[in-house]
C-alpha cells in the first residue's frame, strides 16, 4: 500500500510574540471626557448654546464608542468613558436650557414691545387734537408823533422839523425823520467873532458854508441837485447877544419827505 505524505497543519492564528501586549485604545474615552467639560462650560456661555450641543452630542458618540472598547478589553480607561458620556448629556441638557430661557427672554421682550406700540396713541381723527392756529394781532395804528418846539439854538445835526413861519425865528417845530417833515439839519457851524458885518455879509458867509457841506451830505454838487437849502442864521439883535451859530438845513421843494436825505444823490 502506497503511503501518502501528511498534509501540513493548517496556519494558526498569528499570535504575538511572548511578552508583547497591544495598546489599550483609550483615546475615543478620552475624547469623549474633553468635550464633555467644554462642552459644559460653553453651555452656560449666553449666545454659544448651539455650540455646546454639538460638542455634547459629539462627545455622547465619543463616549459610548470608548465604553465598548473598554467592555471588550481593548480599553483600560472605561470609567474616564463613563464619565465622558456623563458631562456630554449635562452639557446638552444644559444647553437646552439655556437656549429654553433665551427664546423665553425673547419673546418677554417682544411682548412688552407690543404693549408699548398698542399704547401709543395714533394719529387718528379721534386723538389728533389740532394746535391752535396763530394769528397776529391786528397793527395797532400809530398816532402821528406831536411836534415839538425845539428853540433854534439847540438844535443838532439830524433833526427834522416841519415848515416854519417867515421872520425872525425863536423855535422850531420838531418831529422824528422817520415821520412826514420838510427840513432835515445837515449842518452846522459859526461864524468868526467881530462887529456885526450886515445882513448881506451874514448871508453870503452863510451860504457859503451850507454849499461847502452839501456835497458831501447828499452826494451830489449843489447845483446839480434838485434838492434846496434852509438856513437859519443869526440876525443884527442875535449878534449882540452872542449868537454866531449857522444852521443848515436840506429840504426838497413842493413836498414832504420821509426818512433822510442823506446821499439820496438827488
Amino acid at each position: 500500500m502506497t503511503e501518502f505524505p501528511q498534509p501540513p497543519p493548517s496556519p494558526s492564528p498569528y499570535q504575538p510574540p511572548s511578552g508583547l501586549q497591544q495598546a489599550p485604545r483609550n483615546g475615543l474615552g478620552t475624547a469623549a471626557l474633553i468635550l464633555g467639560i467644554i462642552g459644559v462650560v460653553v453651555g452656560i456661555i449666553p449666545f454659544f448654546f448651539w455650540l455646546a450641543v454639538i460638542l455634547g452630542v459629539s462627545g455622547l458618540i465619543l463616549g459610548f464608542v470608548g465604553r465598548s472598547r473598554a467592555t471588550r478589553g481593548q480599553a483600560t480607561n472605561g470609567t474616564m468613558a463613563l464619565w465622558g458620556i456623563i458631562t456630554s448629556a449635562v452639557a446638552v441638557v444644559v444647553s437646552i436650557v439655556g437656549l429654553a430661557i433665551l427664546v423665553g427672554v425673547f419673546a418677554d421682550s417682544s411682548e412688552e414691545a407690543s404693549v408699548e406700540t398698542a399704547n401709543t396713541l395714533s394719529p387718528t381723527a379721534e386723538n389728533t387734537v389740532t394746535p391752535p392756529v396763530e394769528t397776529s394781532a391786528p397793527a395797532e395804528e400809530t398816532a402821528p408823533t406831536v411836534p415839538v418846539e425845539v428853540d433854534v439854538f439847540k438844535l443838532e445835526v439830524g433833526d427834522c422839523f416841519a415848515e416854519v413861519s417867515e421872520g425872525g425865528l425863536m423855535t422850531v417845530p420838531v418831529v422824528p425823520c422817520s415821520e412826514p417833515h420838510i427840513y432835515e439839519v445837515y449842518a452846522q457851524s459859526s461864524l468868526p467873532e467881530g462887529d456885526f458885518p450886515g445882513d448881506d455879509a451874514i448871508l453870503e458867509q452863510t451860504e457859503e458854508l451850507c454849499i461847502a457841506e452839501f456835497e458831501s451830505f447828499v452826494g451830489l454838487s449843489y447845483e446839480e441837485s434838485v434838492l434846496d437849502v434852509f438856513y437859519l442864521s443869526p440876525t443884527e439883535e442875535t449878534w449882540l447877544v452872542g449868537d454866531r451859530a449857522v444852521t443848515c438845513s436840506i429840504y426838497d421843494p413842493g413836498e414832504e419827505v420821509t426818512g433822510s436825505l442823506r446821499g439820496t444823490e438827488r
